[in-house]
């Protein structure tokens, strides 16, 4: 008959192999590891269980479908939800629509197919005009449909959830002063968080003061879905502070960037005062030239002269008037005539006249002078003493000429400047609190992660690692208790003495070397096993 392997590993496996199920778990759960894992692992599982049972039996996670509804777009909308068999929830306070999560963007896509929120699109109105249509009605519509298409404009900018606009513009009228120009005003509602910069709103503005005729950026109004006025134009004294503001700030720079290689930062320090004319001023000039220029010259001239012998004379129409019969000359002397005198020339009078035009030179000068032109500029710059140790007497005078150099200084239009040499006072240093400065959120953040994990090292990894030490002894130990054998003293759980040890270790040589045979007896029985028994 074959002698059984009775080793320690087998000796430890033999229990498992031959028990039942129940055996198998409790040997299972007697191990020393699992039996102080096992609350923590019930307790990790009454908690899983504990979520899963909310999970199942809370009410699913409500979304916001629709917050600000009227209650007939309201009433189509809880209509077509009915239909689709979705849960909904009105809260009676604010009105606000919710659906469960997992509904939200279903019922979005039912809303949108039915049109349950019945805001017909304006440009789809104007192709169903009725024939015969007043003009006031085609304007409402053509008014609509360019307020709809703004709002759709203006919704496409960043962080804008909801927009409203609002045009109005005056009938049209034969007389100029009664036309009233148009105006336009822009509601918006603003998603969580986000706010309209200055550049937005002015965009917006502009936006609609483009996109209706006649409408100026003045004329538009913009607000926010708190009220505030987002288009609230400044005011003169504010431009100008502003504009004042821009030009110190500017030739501050400039002045910052002569001195500080020459004498260092923080080694002087400057004040300009700059004075604008905020003044819109238009003026117009004639002049003419002095000498004029002949441009067109015209004479006149006429005669008279007055009636001789054989002219007609005396009044038109009478006999008298009638001039005598030509004469007639016959040859030879006269018979018994005497000669006549030869007729005298008629006096002639005449008159002339001449007129001549000059053209002077003529000049129009139109001139318009804008805001923000500078009446006077003062400078003021201090510098360190110490700097100005070992400076020579004409330094100051060249810095000063620097200064005015690079601010542009005109001593016509009365600017000024000052550089003085004063001595600085250095402002003490406080120091601040150990508990204020930088590095103390760090160390304590360092501190805090190294703490964490020695605590993970200390409660978890330690006691996980002598657990795993300790395993390989645990199968002899249970196999011990299952055979219902004593562990032999001085084997297990028992502080080892290295004199005994050495002892026993000399006596189990002396026996093999005198007693070879009874060796594996007496081995046998330090190890508590009995002796096989004799073949039959």
């Amino acid at each position: 008959m074959a002698e059984p392997d009775l080793s320690p590993a087998n000796t430890a496996l033999m229990p498992l192999a031959g028990g039942g199920p129940l055996d198998r778990i409790r040997m299972l759960t007697g191990q020393p590891l699992v039996r102080r894992a096992l609350p923590w692992f019930i307790g990790a599982a009454a908690i899983g269980g504990v979520a899963l049972t909310w999970s199942v039996l809370s009410p699913a996670p409500q979304r916001i479908l629709y917050s600000e509804l009227d209650d007939n777009s309201r009433a189509g909308v809880v209509s077509s939800l009915d239909k689709a068999g979705i849960a909904y929830t009105i809260d009676n306070s604010t009105g606000t629509l919710t659906v469960a999560e997992d509904d939200l963007y279903k019922a979005r896509m039912l809303v949108a197919q039915d049109g349950s929120l019945g805001t017909p699109d304006p440009t789809a109105s104007l192709d169903s005009l009725p024939l015969g249509a007043s003009k006031t009605l085609e304007g409402e519509r053509l008014r609509a449909a360019r307020e709809h298409e703004l709002q759709l404009t203006i919704q496409e900018i960043e962080g804008v959830d909801g927009v409203r606009v609002h045009l109005a513009e005056g009938a049209k009228s034969v007389f100029v002063r009664d036309n009233s120009p148009p105006t336009a005003s822009v509601m918006l509602r603003m998603k969580k968080g986000r706010q309209l910069s200055d550049s937005q709103v002015a965009a917006i503005v502009n936006l609609v003061a483009g996109s209706v005729p006649g409408l100026s950026a003045d004329a538009v109004r913009v607000v926010d879905g708190r009220g505030k006025l987002l288009s609230a134009g400044g005011s003169a004294d504010s431009d100008r502070l502003e504009l004042q503001g821009r030009l110190e700030d500017k030739l501050r720079a400039q002045l910052d960037t002569l001195l500080t290689p020459m004498l260092g930062m923080g080694n002087y320090s400057s004040e300009i005062q700059v004075e604008l004319d905020m003044d819109e001023v238009t003026s117009a000039r004639e002049r003419f030239d002095k000498d004029g220029v002949v441009r067109s010259e015209t004479q006149e001239q006429s005669q008279a002269s007055t009636a001789g012998p054989g002219q007609a004379q005396g009044i038109p129409g009478q006999l008298s008037n009638t001039p005598p019969p030509a004469a007639t000359a016959t040859p030879g002397p006269p018979q018994g005539q005497t000669a006549q005198a030869t007729p005298a020339q008629p006096a002639a009078t005449g008159e002339s006249s001449a007129s001549r035009t000059y053209e002077l030179g003529r000049e129009v000068s139109v001139a318009n002078s804008a805001p923000g032109k500078i009446k006077r500029l003062s400078v003021a710059v201090a510098v360190s003493q110490e700097v100005m140790k070992k400076a020579k007497p004409g330094d100051i005078d060249q810095i000063k000429a620097l200064v005015a150099a690079a601010m542009g200084l005109d001593t016509a239009r009365g600017d000024q400047i000052q550089v003085l040499i004063r001595p600085f006072d250095v402002p003490a240093d406080i120091a601040l609190p150990f508990y204020e400065a930088p590095w103390f959120a760090m160390v304590v953040r360092t501190v805090a992660a190294l703490l964490g994990v020695l605590l993970v090292l200390l409660m978890g990894v330690r006691p996980l690692v002598r657990a795993l030490k300790r395993d390989p002894a645990a199968p002899s130990d249970m196999a011990n208790e299952g055979s219902g054998d004593a562990a032999p003293a001085g084997t297990a759980n028992t502080p080892v003495d290295a004199a005994v040890l050495g002892r026993q270790v000399g006596l189990a040589q002396r026996i093999v070397e005198e007693k070879p045979e009874d060796a594996l007896i007496a081995l046998r029985a330090m190890l508590g096993q009995a002796a096989p028994e004799a073949e039959q």
